[in-house]
């Protein structure tokens, strides 16, 4: 794959996040879920516009310039990063919010996976470092929504009995 391809795919992929967590923002009821899949959504979105920048000068010949990206946002505690903890006793019929986990555990892990493989190919040092960056960002997130499965899986499907059979 060559790099302006490369860049297509990561921003194609940001913006497949940012639709997703955009739109768990606006479904789940959950207070603290909320405002942690709008933070993602704004978190993949910055992605995004750093990606498009750098692609854009990268490809007009100009200087590349590594943008300083924010601290990656805290997920809060580590027993249920996303959700609140009363989340648990009502996961009955949640089927949006742990579709929504499962389906962004993938997109993370093949975002870290892809950024990793990008820092890899190149040997622009800046770039390599953004890439690196990205892929522990990725990973950070990737993290989480496995954690907040794990919380929640059994409950979930005691709740919805999936162990009927």
């Amino acid at each position: 794959m060559d790099l302006k391809e490369a860049y297509k795919v990561a921003m194609q992929g940001e913006i497949e996040g940012r639709e997703l967590y955009a739109a768990a923002a606006e479904k789940v009821s959950d207070a603290k879920a909320k405002k942690v899949f709008s933070n993602l959504s704004k978190e993949e979105n910055l992605h995004f516009e750093h990606l498009q920048k750098l692609a854009q000068s990268h490809f007009e010949g100009k200087p590349v310039v590594i943008p300083q990206l924010a601290k990656i946002e805290s997920f809060g505690d580590a027993e249920s990063p996303i959700f609140t903890r009363e989340f648990k006793d009502f996961v009955k019929g949640r089927h949006f919010e742990m579709a929504t986990l499962s389906i962004g555990v993938k997109l993370e892990l093949e975002s870290s996976k892809f950024y990793r493989e990008m820092a890899e190919s190149t040997e622009d040092k800046p770039l390599k470092d953004f890439f690196r960056y990205l892929a522990e960002w990725e990973d950070g997130h990737y993290q989480a929504l496995k954690q907040q499965i794990g919380f929640l899986q059994e409950h979930y499907e005691l709740q919805n009995s999936l162990f009927r059979f």
